[in-house]
């Protein structure tokens, strides 16, 4: 009797599939950072401030390119055993640890060379010949700025401020290529659709309040 009962454990066991996950409704893209992977295992060293990892991408070595929006794709992988939609399907599937879900949209510096250090030096040294906007590729002013003598000074002051807090960047649109621990300012601004999000310390505290009047 307890043969033929572990014979028919075995027998259901084989024929329920372990791939049947159809009751998953979960995207990858939705899941926990906890459960998924993105980017390699030189990632934080690909983001970090140094200046190798805001070059661009080299077809030669595929490394990561930040496009022009400044963001970068990367691959993003759950991890073993997680159970998920992956990109571009419509029924989940359990996955490995090493096959590719979906990607992911992260931030970058966009940069085409323009040294910040260089820029700054020819402000202040050369500035009044208009070298430092021939170099960031301003080519009329640097001319208006050479045949005036730096708008006689004046301009040469005003670009050494621009220029060192870096209101006036190349003039293609890039960023200026700076050290791992150089200066780096990041504009913070505000539009219609900006959106504010407030902290759960915020809501415990009024949620305190009111419960205490």
């Amino acid at each position: 009797m307890s043969i033929r009962l572990l014979s028919l454990s075995i027998a259901l066991l084989v024929a329920s599939p372990e791939s049947d996950y159809s009751n998953v409704k979960l995207f990858c893209k939705d899941l926990p950072v906890e459960q998924v992977k993105c980017g390699g295992d030189d990632l934080d060293k690909q983001f970090s401030r140094s200046t190798e990892a805001y070059e661009i991408c080299d077809e030669k070595t595929q490394a990561p390119c930040c496009r022009k929006n400044r963001t970068i794709l990367v691959e993003c992988k759950p991890k073993k055993d997680v159970v998920c939609i992956g990109e571009g399907a419509s029924v989940p599937e359990k996955w490995d640890g090493t096959e590719v879900a979906y990607h992911r949209e992260l931030p970058c510096r966009y940069v085409t060379g323009y040294d910040y250090r260089t820029a700054l030096i020819l402000s202040v040294f050369m500035g009044m010949f208009g070298i430092d906007r021939f170099y960031l590729g301003y080519y009329a002013i640097g001319l208006l700025k050479f045949c005036t003598f730096g708008f006689f000074l004046l301009g040469q002051l005003v670009d050494i401020i621009l220029i060192a807090t870096q209101t006036v960047g190349p003039a293609d649109g890039s960023d200026y290529l700076i050290s791992q621990y150089g200066p780096i300012l990041s504009k913070v601004g505000m539009e219609n659709h900006t959106f504010y999000q407030y902290g759960s310390y915020y809501y415990k505290q009024q949620f305190l309040t009111h419960d205490e009047h």
